[in-house]
């Protein structure tokens, strides 16, 4: 291979690490490539160099993380290969790399998911699946297991041996669980099948932690000490607390002894909660003493027995003994779970991504001749992001790579930041141990032609101290900080010191932090554009944790005229753009959906105002019908916006109906303008004169076009469900990618790892991520725990060790998003500030200001000028901060109104009042239904008697009756949206529907209402109750000759003469609060009624 003088040529432009990582053979290879370390062009190499030795492309497998790095991979090899084409001396040579060239459309450089797919595909009796099968995306996938799960708790519902499993898990949260352990499916099948005795598990890593040596001796010191002694060192009350600590630790061991877990649980759970304590007695040895033993305990044992929190409650043998019973119903609704999922599967005749790994293992590891197949076909295998692959997919890949010293493998354990799609950091170290103890190749790439030195040193002094860099053997998924070598040793010439700077935004509290930090970052980096520290705004990118902190950071980007794009941001579907889109469809599909008509009006696509829409609303009908009435009382403006509203709308909706959403999204945009709209948006004219969007909300539309064409024949209401679904999965929608240049970009650092900018802003950086924690934790060693009243103890440890593990990989995302910036790096964080002037940072905003050993008041001085600090290398760092205490720069302000809008002469709205002679309201009566659980037991009685409710408050609300047009589709759509989504007990709901509502027109009631001189439906209110607030919704409100009256309209079926005295009791409070409502809010003593529409077949009015 190296006597050919052209691959030699393209090798020699590897540095010594690279050269080696691409020529060693014979033995297998794993290489360490840290960030901007020349990963990718390494791999090219070594791949090329092995075309060059005569090994042909199907002889090599090329693992990529990704579909997008396969396409770069395979675009980069075939850059090479036309290069050597270019240089070839002689035609025979010129033709042997144009002919591989031609061959690199069938060359194996894909995903581990399509590689099992070919394997797959190759042996389909062993495998026992359909060789025709198709793979499904993860859409469709999430959608697939929502379906799954929703089946499964139906099937629950109805099996009373699972009543124990739905008593004691809310309905919600058991439908919440189902969906992750199927999310996490070959996990949760492992961790199902461990036989683990928790209880002897418990027991015996509390021996452990008992018998840890740091707290052995530390117990043993304590008891060491004569009680003269302790006093002498602390004082009497810390000498006590001592006495009362050793007391319940040697109750502990003797409880621990006998094999009484339970009791020794308690005892330590008592010692933790009232006798470790640090905030009494003299600072001397015993309380140093004391304070080690407490921190290796909340180690070792507060995770297990508790004590330490406030919340913590003492192991209940009850509720442990009750967790292993559930276990058992818990794994036997998994498994029906499962078969549920597969089914829906195989009528598709598909698989998902879980089903090709696990079936591609099984294969290779059950059936030698198969495996011996697969590695007789492969000369080499190359995985790239090997950081990222779980335990399944490092079985294949060694099934496949053998014995033979083919495997190569290239990562950087600093960056596996995806353990949230089960990637395990721990699998890169033991394979990289293996390596080396197989005296392989185990070679490191620390050189880094992305950072230059200056920038890189800084970077060194933030992060040292943040991540720590000493290993942990306790910890095998903690990764410490090592430091790159930089082969820039300048900046470019444009870029000042300092090269990192922390920008702060400061307030008295947090909300009014957050926008403050954003307001200075954007003036800071008007500040480098005009320095020309930032050439073109494209060069910039804020990154963040989590996409929940984007929007004060458009909001300020916007407000200063920078343009931006946000890359899979806050979803899709949600971008204002979109959503007016979406809801005209809704609207159009449902015209008498009030809430997605009057977003349809307020929409830009139609601007009516808020004042039209009140005035609207007061004709008492649907907004589409008061759009074909009386339209005087609007101002002239908005009279001709609603003249333009029918038109359009009446012009498009004969065509719901008719044709797919293909076709009728573009005659929405055309008809309304909307291009024309998204264009005058794009464009703000304050004194930058810049697009703030960079061309976004066209490419948006654009892409909502495409997607709908590929759709194909879907209709409009099948459409919105699909989007219903996709946003219930989970599944999220990038926005289009900004093609045009010049806009700074916006994304979450998960989005931006492979990725480099010259300027990088890590934005948001106070900003926490809580979670309450997983309702099911699934580990190998430990097996499945899952969320009681109060938590079992194999739960509580679960959870410890997952919040440990997401803490660690946190301090890994830390340093993909440092080390993503070329030339710059800015810090964006608030702080809060009490009345002395002191800062307080959170999450990484502190870790970073504590690294760098910042004080508080020095970082207050910079309040108004930016201040200079040095970090411990001697780095310069700058510090800017804007406070909420000087004045809101100009280009923040509010834009004057060249106008004074017209003030409406009518009476202004009620305002909620204080009530005092309401001393509480009761929630009895007023049963609260959580709507999502209505689609999981739509086959219960008792459920679908409150989708009939809702169907016809629905109609009651609007007044409509049957026989009027629409009707029919009215409550077909209340009862898709109540989650009922089998047709035929809908359709058989519309009929109970029209049976009650056809009842009521024949009562003397149904009259009255009508003949009304004022009607309220479905009137909300909220009432101060003392410390409370009352909130409520009142059926109907109406005023006839008699005076004010309420009716609540009820649609149980009373049956038995008892039935109706239980109603009254339950319905009574919640009326007479409806009555207080009233009287407090209005003024008005109004006369109260049930409306029963089905006591034994009859309407029947009961006065309160």
């Amino acid at each position: 291979m190296m006597t050919d003088p052209h691959i030699k040529k393209i090798l020699d432009t590897l540095n010594p690490q690279q050269y080696l990582a691409a020529t060693d053979r014979g033995r297998d290879v794993v290489v360490t490539a840290g960030a901007g370390s020349g990963k990718t062009k390494t791999l090219v190499a070594r791949y090329t160099s092995l075309l060059a030795e005569g090994i042909p492309p199907r002889r090599i497998a090329a693992i990529t993380f990704s579909i997008k790095a396969a396409r770069e991979m395979r675009s980069r090899v075939r850059e090479t290969l036309y290069e050597l084409q270019q240089d070839a001396t002689t035609e025979e040579e010129r033709q042997k790399w144009l002919a591989l060239s031609a061959q690199m459309d069938a060359a194996r450089i894909s995903t581990i998911h399509s590689l099992c797919t070919e394997i797959l595909r190759a042996h389909p009796a062993e495998a026992g699946i359909d060789p025709r099968f198709e793979t499904v995306d993860e859409s469709l996938a999430a959608a697939l297991r929502l379906q799954a799960v929703e089946d499964t708790l139906k099937a629950l519902v109805d099996e009373k041996s699972y009543a124990p499993l739905l008593n004691n898990i809310f309905l919600f949260d058991l439908r919440a669980m189902l969906k992750d352990l199927l999310n996490r499916r070959l996990e949760a099948n492992e961790a199902f099948n461990q036989q683990v005795d928790h209880l002897a598990l418990i027991t015996e890593m509390l021996h452990g932690g008992m018998h840890n040596p740091i707290i052995k001796d530390a117990i043993s010191a304590l008891r060491g000490m004569s009680l003269d002694e302790l006093i002498s060192d602390a004082n009497e009350k810390l000498a006590g607390m001592v006495q009362n600590l050793l007391n319940l630790w040697g109750e502990a061991e003797r409880a621990m002894d006998r094999s009484d877990l339970f009791g020794c649980a308690a005892a330590l759970y008592q010692a933790r909660r009232s006798y470790m304590k640090l905030n009494i007695g003299k600072n001397g040895y015993t309380k140093e003493i004391i304070r080690n033993l407490q921190t290796n305990f909340d180690l070792l044992i507060n995770p297990i027995t508790g004590g330490k929190e406030a919340g913590d409650q003492v192991p209940d043998p009850e509720i442990e003994t009750l967790f292993s019973e559930l276990r058992l119903l818990l794994r036997d609704a998994y498994v029906t779970l499962c078969q549920n999922y597969q089914n829906l599967l195989q009528v598709r005749q598909a698989l998902d991504f879980d089903d090709l790994e696990q079936g591609a293992l099984q294969l290779l590891h059950n059936h030698a001749a198969i495996r011996q197949h697969w590695q007789d076909e492969l000369d080499a295998i190359l995985v790239d992001e090997f950081q990222d692959t779980n335990r399944r997919q490092q079985g294949i890949i060694e099934a496949l790579a053998g014995p033979l010293g083919r495997l190569f493998i290239v990562g950087d354990m600093r960056q596996s930041i995806y353990r949230f799609r089960q990637a395990d950091v721990t699998v890169f170290k033991h394979v990289q141990d293996r390596i080396r103890a197989e005296n392989g190749q185990v070679i490191d790439l620390p050189l880094t032609y992305r950072t230059h030195q200056p920038l890189l040193q800084a970077i060194d002094d933030l992060l040292s101290p943040v991540i720590g860099t000493q290993p942990d053997p306790a910890r095998d998924y903690f990764v410490p900080y090592s430091k790159m070598e930089a082969f820039r040793k300048e900046p470019p010439g444009h870029t000042q010191p300092p090269h990192i700077e922390l920008v702060i935004g400061t307030a008295e509290n947090a909300e009014t932090a957050r926008p403050k930090a954003a307001q200075a970052l954007a003036l800071r980096l008007l500040q480098l554009k005009e320095e020309g520290q930032v050439q073109t705004w494209d060069e910039v990118a804020l990154l963040f944790r989590a996409s929940t902190g984007y929007a004060d950071y458009e909001t300020a980007l916007e407000e200063a005229g920078i343009p931006f794009v946000t890359v899979a941001g806050r979803g899709f579907y949600d971008r204002p753009e979109i959503r007016d889109l979406i809801n005209i469809l809704r609207a159009l599909a449902d015209p008498l959906d009030d809430l997605a008509f009057a977003g349809l009006l307020r929409s830009p696509a139609f601007g009516l105002s808020d004042s039209a829409l009140f005035l609207l609303r007061q004709s008492g009908l649907p907004y589409w019908e008061a759009l074909q009435a009386d339209l005087s009382v609007l101002n002239t403006q908005d009279c001709k916006r609603a003249h333009r509203a029918y038109e359009i709308v009446s012009q498009l909706l004969p065509l719901v109906a008719r044709i797919p959403v293909a076709e009728l999204l573009p005659k929405i945009v055309n008809a309304t303008q909307y291009r024309a709209i998204l264009a005058a948006t794009d464009v703000k004219d304050n004194q930058h004169g810049a697009s703030t969007t960079g061309g976004r909300l066209w490419r948006n539309l654009d892409k909502l076009l495409a997607d709908a064409l590929a759709s194909e024949e879907l209709r409009v209401r099948n459409y919105l469900d699909m989007i219903e679904t996709l946003n219930d999965a989970g599944a999220r929608e990038g926005e289009a990618s900004a093609e045009a240049q010049g806009a700074v970009q916006l994304m979450t650092i998960h989005k931006a790892k492979g990725l480099e900018f010259k300027v990088v802003i890590l934005a948001a950086a106070s900003r926490e991520t809580r979670s309450p924690g997983e309702l099911a934790y699934l580990f190998k060693e430990l097996g499945v725990a899952f969320k009681l009243d109060p938590p079992p103890m194999l739960y509580n440890l679960s959870k410890h060790i997952d919040k440990d593990q997401n803490a660690m990989e946190q301090l890994r995302l830390l340093y993909v998003a440092l080390t993503r910036a070329e030339d710059k790096l800015i810090i964006s964080a608030h702080a809060t500030q009490n009345e002395e002037g002191k800062l307080s940072f959170r999450a990484w905003g502190n870790m970073l200001v504590e690294g760098l050993e910042l004080m508080s008041e020095d970082l207050h001085l910079a309040d108004v000028e930016p201040s200079e600090f040095r970090t411990s290398s001697n780095q310069p760092l700058r510090v800017w901060c804007l406070s909420d205490a000087h004045p809101t720069p100009e280009i923040f302000l509010p834009v004057e109104v060249g106008e004074k809008l017209e003030v409406s002469k009518l009476w202004p709205l009620y305002h909620p009042i204080q009530v005092s002679d309401l001393e509480s309201a009761s929630d009895e009566g007023e049963e609260q239904i959580d709507p999502s659980s209505w689609w999981s037991i739509n086959q219960d009685s008792a459920h679908i008697g409150k989708i009939l409710g809702i169907m016809v408050h629905k109609a009651l609300e609007r007044w409509r009756f049957p026989g009027e047009t629409g009707f029919e589709q009215m409550l077909d759509t209340a009862a898709l949206r109540a989650g009922l989504v089998q047709e035929d007990q809908r359709s058989e709901l519309i009929q109970q529907a029209i049976v009650l509502l056809e009842r009521l027109q024949t009562h003397p009631i149904w009259g009255q209402i009508n003949a009304s001189t004022e009607r309220l439906h479905e009137v909300p209110y909220t009432l101060q109750v003392g410390r409370k607030a009352e909130n409520g919704i009142i059926d109907l409100v109406y005023q006839d000759d008699e005076g004010w009256k309420i009716v609540e309209f009820k649609t149980d079926t009373i049956l038995k003469p008892g039935d109706k005295a239980e109603l009254l009791s339950r319905y009574a409070p919640q009326v007479q609060r409806y009555r207080h409502a009233v009287k407090q809010l209005l003024g008005i003593d109004a006369q109260a009624s049930l409306c029963f529409l089905d006591d034994h077949g009859r309407v029947v009015l009961e006065s309160m």
